[in-house]
């Protein structure tokens, strides 16, 4: 992993969102990766223990987190700081402008109640971390069990931890897709095929159990795969193992590929699935007319066994191969397509039932 969120003790800008309002913060210690967990627990135990007690009606955590103070729980070898100074007005906006511009602080962690999750952004300027950004829920299994750690041993286990958390690849000219997914009024947007780490994270941060339930919408930046995104049916594993399968194949069958897609015209993403299958029962052959579509077949580099097995090459200049390509090309059932022609032997025919495999 690099440099360890621990070894960075460096200034940390906070924003915390509750009640549907928005406080701000400053930290000289940005701490782990456990620490803006252990306050936000901390934070909101203490505010639900000043209400319990009848002492005040309403009390919220962002105004327990100014009276914070250091203890053994939280630094050691630190005794009776305040762990975080409020920040008002152009003041805050100042910071947040210098952050987002590299300059002083080194992380942005946002603390949201009413979502109940933690966001850590890095200065990327800083040039000393290459711990991913990370926007996680305080009840994922993962951060409940690290909180019930001691916190110095949950430090030590820090770099376990964030390889968990990376966030999947964002949306890029360079990954094989970009795809936006919608549930229930929430957004999330990520570059393909996304690993299992990645499908987590946008489920807790879409809040769904099944990446299957949301509107999927898909940027694609091959193109032999342009065709996917005017589909009129997507579905997220599905759609991820297409992505899969183009991110390992070489151009040869990709090309073989958007030639049956334009022959075949799938309408759904199963229908894609079912050709990608099926490409060993499928044939390119890279010519644009008849007359070369059935030399193709008699003296091609894929020449065909059931066309030359009784041919004798001195009646070749006989031969009326643009009429013979005619006629092959009927029996073959192929396809023309900015390719070339497609065809099966084995009578391949587009199935479009949905499947959950490839």
């Amino acid at each position: 992993m690099g440099v360890e969120l621990k070894d960075i003790n460096t200034k940390a800008l906070y924003t915390v969102i509750e009640n549907q309002t928005t406080t701000y913060f400053h930290s000289y210690n940005a701490g782990g990766l456990s620490f803006p967990f252990h306050i936000y627990d901390k934070a909101l135990s203490i505010a639900e223990t000043i209400k319990n007690s009848g002492f005040q009606d309403t009390v919220w955590a962002k105004d327990v987190l100014p009276l914070m103070s250091t203890d053994e729980y939280f630094y050691p070898c630190q005794k009776n700081e305040y762990i975080m100074t409020p920040l008002y007005g152009s003041l805050a906006q100042e910071h947040f402008e210098n952050f987002r511009k590299g300059l002083d602080f080194g992380y942005s962690i946002t603390l949201d109640y009413d979502k109940q999750t933690v966001g850590i952004e890095i200065n990327r300027n800083l040039g000393h971390t290459n711990v991913p950004d990370m926007h996680i829920s305080v009840n994922d299994p993962k951060i409940v069990k690290l909180l019930s750690m001691q916190c110095e041993d949950a430090c030590d286990r820090e770099a376990e931890f964030i390889s968990t958390f990376a966030e999947p690849p964002k949306p890029s000219k360079n990954y094989i897709m970009n795809v936006h997914l919608e549930y229930n009024g929430k957004h999330f947007m990520s570059g393909l095929p996304m690993d299992e780490d990645g499908i987590e994270t946008a489920r807790i941060n879409l809040g769904v159990s099944d990446l299957d339930d949301c509107d999927v919408k898909v940027d694609v930046n091959d193109r032999y795969l342009n065709d996917i995104a005017g589909l009129s049916e997507i579905n997220f594993t599905e759609l991820n193992s297409v992505a899969e399968w183009a991110n390992c194949s070489d151009e040869d069958e990709k090309k073989k590929f958007a030639a049956a897609v334009e022959a075949y015209r799938p309408e759904t993403i199963y229908g894609i699935s079912n050709i990608i299958d099926n490409l060993d029962c499928i044939e390119l052959v890279e010519v644009w007319d008849a007359e070369e579509y059935g030399r193709e077949a008699l003296y091609g580099s894929n020449s065909r066994s059931d066309q030359t097995q009784f041919f004798e090459d001195t009646v070749a200049d006989y031969i009326d191969f643009d009429r013979y390509g005619r006629d092959l090309i009927e029996s073959d059932d192929a396809k023309e397509t900015e390719y070339g022609y497609i065809y099966s032997e084995s009578g391949f025919e587009l199935d479009e039932t949905p499947t959950m495999s490839m």
